[in-house]
């Protein structure tokens, strides 16, 4: 027993950095320590190992969470009284489909209402569709989170006549019922309404909310839009504050204060698949948000920063789906060690097409997995306190403040997007991202590595989410009205007084509508990482249809299974990724045998697998007799070779070489352009 005191009383040697930077260059064996070291698309290095000497000089390393600075939080609990809101984005058909749904999910765990209009998957034009949304569902045991898109004023003003009606106090409503203008313009490219206009009706829908729904926050200010469109982290950031400020200011300047603005946004990220940089980036809006109010003169209270988190589209494939569940599995897990106040989890068919109720339940249960147990939500800030976090986060909130503050001084975030500036950042990131996943340096399982071309697609049905509001008449009369009381700045006050006389969410937007032309710029384009290679695959599926069999590639093997086999799977895992089959054979050991392998196969595109020391004598012997026999066919030789041996295969006869410096993309591409395979499918 003494023995085991001793032992509990005994602590190792803490070896200095140099002792360890010894161990770790002798198992490089020769390799330059610097190669340990990478560089995000944020364009921050990443070190192989951080000290508390990285962390000495951080000013926030020591604060408890819930104090000013916030970047261990906004509260000193964490999660631990409150944890995060399950706040599943659910769409559906019509109405009362959709009130079905939102009762099956808040009885299995959900606890917040989130609804994105824009895909809700029906249009919301009048009380009665309010009433059919929200009926048999208690308002005041659930929060809200609406978000509008461009404007909220219709969707609030419908929402307002539905409490009145119903008798439900306007004070009962909580969360968030939100307008993101910006947001919608970068997206989008244009809006129907002058931003002035937006504006007005944000400065007001705030007083009145202040007034009549004082748990109910009016802002958004979403990320997603540059983060879909490719952005990094520290991009991501600096656009959402740079909008935050565009409303702050446009608020004060219609009679708001700080205090009384700050409060209403509410910030939606996108949570991508780097792991701590996405901690990293939730850390840093906190730290950053409250420099902000800090510096518009807002209190301690307005400077604690609101956040939502969403798990990446970006991310998301259609091939081998169920991956996804993986994927958003890992990027929640970094949303709440982030500290989000709410989250929504990415159904895993989300890419293809809705959610039915298998994907919702999987994504909600990942959440509820995560909190009752992983037990997330009983530790306060879990990455407080890491060398590597806590540096990684004071330079994603540096590099975010200097970049918002280049937004600043071009004028804003609405003069940079007219300007082009945004745009040209965000594709600079996403060019970065595009050539990565091409050349496969940056890995999406089952889409440009592992691919399973003998996999079974998830079905779909076809469904039609167009809404059909051309073809609703507008009742010219409650236009012209909702005009007048806009035309005296009663925004929020008109809209609820029509919607109570059947004014329907088509008219009060109507109204809203000036002569003068709205601000346009280039929209970001939305798109995701596997989209090439997707195309490609679908091209590819189109073919087989057509002609009834894949394009294919056939490899003409080396030697015995150990000389070819390492080679061979990686020229099939390189083809597979963008649909083309890989046609296998017996090892070969003579030109003549590998030429009649060849003639027998009766391909366009060949591909020799082995060892280097195996390609010496045979390549140009296969190569020679090959294009004697075969003048119209491709040969490649798989690895890359030294450039006088290269030479000497290429006047033998090899068209190119395949290895794992290729651009798997351009040359699946070029392979099927030259056996005629449509990919404009």
């Amino acid at each position: 027993m003494s023995d085991i005191s001793a032992m509990k009383q005994q602590s190792f040697p803490i070896p200095s950095f140099e002792e360890w930077k010894q161990e770790v260059e002798k198992s490089l064996k020769g390799k330059p320590f610097e190669k340990l070291y990478s560089t995000t698309y944020e364009n921050i290095t990443i070190k192989p190992i951080y000290t508390r000497q990285d962390i000495e000089s951080l000013a926030h390393v020591e604060q408890y969470p819930g104090f000013p600075g916030y970047v261990r939080g906004t509260k000193p609990n964490g999660y631990i009284r409150e944890p995060w809101k399950v706040s599943q984005e659910i769409s559906a058909s019509s109405p009362t489909e959709w009130n079905e749904i939102v009762k099956h999910d808040l009885e299995r765990g959900q606890t917040e209402i989130h609804i994105v209009l824009e895909r809700l998957g029906f249009p919301v034009t009048s009380v009665d569709d309010i009433e059919a949304m929200f009926s048999g569902i208690s308002l005041d045991k659930y929060s809200l989170r609406i978000d509008a898109g461009a404007q909220s004023l219709s969707f609030l003003a419908l929402l307002a006549a539905y409490l009145q009606k119903q008798q439900i106090p306007f004070d009962a409503v909580r969360g968030t019922i939100g307008m993101d203008p910006v947001g919608a313009l970068a997206e989008k490219g244009q809006l129907s309404t002058p931003l002035a206009a937006l504006y007005d009706v944000m400065a007001d829908v705030t007083k009145w909310t202040k007034e009549n729904m004082q748990g109910v926050k009016t802002v958004i200010v979403r990320g997603e839009p540059y983060h879909n469109g490719g952005a990094n982290a520290v991009q991501e950031l600096a656009f959402a504050f740079a909008t935050a400020v565009e409303y702050i200011r446009a608020c004060l300047d219609r009679g708001l204060v700080i205090d009384a603005i700050a409060p209403q946004i509410h910030f939606s990220f996108a949570i991508g698949s780097n792991f701590f940089m996405e901690i990293a980036k939730l850390r840093a809006a906190r730290l950053v948000w409250s420099n902000i109010v800090q510096a518009f003169g807002g209190s301690e209270s307005s400077q604690k920063i609101a956040m939502h988190a969403r798990t990446s589209y970006f991310t998301k494939t259609v091939y081998d789906p169920y991956v996804n569940m993986l994927r958003a599995t890992a990027e929640a897990f970094a949303a709440t060690i982030g500290g989000a106040d709410s989250l929504h989890v990415s159904p895993f068919d989300e890419a293809i097409g809705r959610a039915d109720e298998f994907s919702r339940r999987i994504a909600r249960n990942t959440q509820l997995i995560l909190l009752e147990e992983a037990h997330i939500a009983n530790v306060i800030d879990p990455a407080g306190g890491s060398y590597y976090v806590e540096t990684l986060t004071a330079q994603v909130a540096e590099e975010a403040w200097k970049l918002f503050q280049q937004i600043e001084e071009k004028g804003g975030i609405v003069k940079a997007l007219q300007d082009g500036f945004i745009q040209a950042e965000v594709e600079n990131v996403a060019e970065q991202r595009r050539n990565n996943v091409k050349k496969r340096k940056e890995k999406i399982v089952g889409t440009n590595f592992y691919a399973n071309l003998a996999e079974e697609p998830v079905q779909k049905a076809n469904e039609n989410d167009e809404k059909q509001l051309s073809s609703l008449t507008l009742n010219e009369e409650n236009v012209a009205q909702l005009q007048a009381g806009f035309g005296e700045k009663r925004w929020i006050e008109t809209a609820i007084f029509m919607a109570v006389r059947r004014a329907t969410a088509q008219e009060i937007e109507a109204a809203l509508k000036a002569d003068e032309a709205s601000v346009s710029v280039k929209p970001i384009k939305q798109w995701r990482l596997a989209e090439p290679f997707e195309q490609l695959r679908k091209a590819s599926e189109a073919h087989l249809e057509k002609h009834g069999a894949r394009p294919t590639v056939h490899l003409i093997n080396i030697g015995s299974i150990p000389n070819y086999k390492a080679r061979a799977d990686f020229i099939t895992g390189f083809f597979e990724a963008g649909g083309i089959a890989v046609e296998k054979s017996k090892g070969v050991h003579s030109a003549e045998e590998a030429v009649s392998e060849a003639i027998n196969a009766g391909g366009t595109h060949y591909v020799i697998c082995g060892s280097d020391e195996s390609y010496a004598d045979i390549v140009p012997a296969i190569a020679k007799a090959f294009k004697q026999e075969k003048p119209n066919a491709k040969l490649y030789v798989a690895g890359k070779q030294p450039a006088d041996v290269e030479q000497t295969f290429i006047e033998a006869g090899v068209d190119g070489f395949i290895h794992i410096g290729s651009n798997c993309y351009e040359t699946i591409v070029s392979f099927m352009k030259e056996m005629g395979v449509a990919l404009d499918v």
